[in-house]
């Protein structure tokens, strides 16, 4: 019997969609990491109104198939007819389907079918946090239930959510706080509203700080810098804050002569409600810039765009952990960040601090970066980072103690 049953939903509902995003990531590492662990773990994963009870050797399976651009699973008839998910995806459940050891609409009956005692469900993905859900673990007798709590931020910032969004979000962390034994947190910034929140919910957690691993982004050359190539990369949405930058563009082109125009290169797919920054972008980009748009770049090539850049530019409103920002500070290049918590949580002296909303300040900062000005940031050595390069293997052993699968 396995060790733990990881919660692979969001990881099956993300494929076919494009590049992984954050919380992706960290969903992959932790599969790799439970089948490093003991290679008799478990997953479970809704798929539409059914549950599944999977090896965790048949999620590798899928991930290494994805990773290797093959294809994954055939039509079947449950999935073949949901034209609103991708293709990929409707293909790939019927994989899971055909690799299940357990399945059906009921998660009760589908989990009383297996041991869970002394088993430790582990859900990073924020999907499946409900009562029910919890209720049906709790029923099987799992030993444990973690969950890992990537922010607040629908609760703290709800203008920067979706409709609906905030109330639906409150009912999975209510959930949470309801049944879980242990919640991961992504830095102690997120344990912090984790705590505020959940105290006034009546419940005072335990909770562990494990900053998230930081995979190495190799270039595909080492390429020289540009003191006039800048970078924002994210999902263009409202909380990103990508207007600020705008603005601040906007103003540059007054300051700097044609030939010195700094250029922005705006990375990530467009999110939702963000009408505005779309149509500045309809209408802003171009061949031949300063502003271009990229939804979708391969990790190569994104790390040459960020390695060549005179810096990366992070104005977000609210963030739980700030990968990208540790991104460039593995490869030494400058982080112009919104003077957030987090921020300074994890990148201490090593980055240059901007109000949020001070598109002149944004703008002064990048053109002395450019002119290479005394007063531009300059590049700093990985050391000087609160805690250095967070690794996969820190997170693990703070998470799950000692990583080596010899020493069970």
């Amino acid at each position: 019997m396995g060790r733990y049953l990881l919660d692979v939903t969001r990881f099956i509902s993300r494929i076919g969609r494009g590049n992984p995003t954050g919380i992706d990531r960290v969903e992959i590492e932790y599969i790799r990491e439970v089948a490093r662990r003991d290679t008799e773990s478990l997953a479970l994963a809704r798929l539409g109104r059914s549950f599944v009870i999977l090896p965790i050797g048949a999620v590798i399976s899928a991930l290494e198939r994805l990773e290797n651009g093959a294809s994954l699973g055939r039509w079947g008839v449950e999935d073949a007819f949901r034209l609103k998910l991708p293709k990929a995806q409707r293909k790939a459940r019927q994989f899971f389907r055909a690799s299940a050891l357990f399945a059906g609409r009921d998660l009760e009956s589908v989990l009383r079918k297996v041991d869970l005692g002394g088993v430790e469900y582990v859900n990073v993905g924020h999907s499946n946090l409900s009562v029910q859900v919890f209720t049906a673990l709790r029923s099987a007798g799992v030993a444990r239930i973690t969950v890992m709590v990537h922010d607040m931020i629908p609760l703290d910032f709800p203008q920067f959510t979706r409709a609906g969004i905030p109330e639906q979000f409150a009912q999975r962390m209510q959930a949470v706080a309801q049944f879980a034994d242990r919640i991961i947190c992504n830095s102690a910034h997120t344990e912090d509203r984790v705590r505020h929140f959940f105290s006034d919910w009546g419940t005072r957690p335990k909770t562990v700080v494990a900053h998230l691993g930081v995979e190495p982004l190799i270039p595909q050359n080492m390429p020289a810098i540009d003191p006039l190539s800048f970078v924002v990369l994210g999902t263009i949405e409202p909380r990103k804050n990508h207007q600020v930058l705008f603005q601040a563009w906007e103003e540059l082109a007054g300051m700097q002569p044609a030939g010195r125009m700094p250029r922005l290169h705006v990375v990530g797919k467009r999110g939702w409600d963000n009408a505005p920054v779309f149509e500045y972008l309809d209408t802003s980009v171009s061949d031949s810039g300063p502003i271009f748009e990229h939804a979708d770049l391969p990790d190569a090539e994104l790390a040459s765009l960020i390695a060549g850049s005179a810096a990366l530019l992070f104005p977000s409103y609210a963030e739980g952990y700030g990968l990208p920002a540790l991104e460039a500070a593995q490869l030494r290049v400058p982080v112009i960040c919104s003077d957030i918590p987090v921020f300074h949580e994890i990148l201490g002296e090593a980055a240059t601090y901007l109000p949020v909303n001070d598109p002149a300040r944004w703008a002064e900062t990048v053109r002395s970066v450019a002119n290479r000005t005394t007063e531009s940031p300059v590049r700093r050595e990985i050391t000087d980072l609160p805690q250095g390069i967070p690794t996969w293997k820190s997170h693990f052993r703070h998470v799950f103690g000692d990583t080596d699968p010899s020493h069970f």
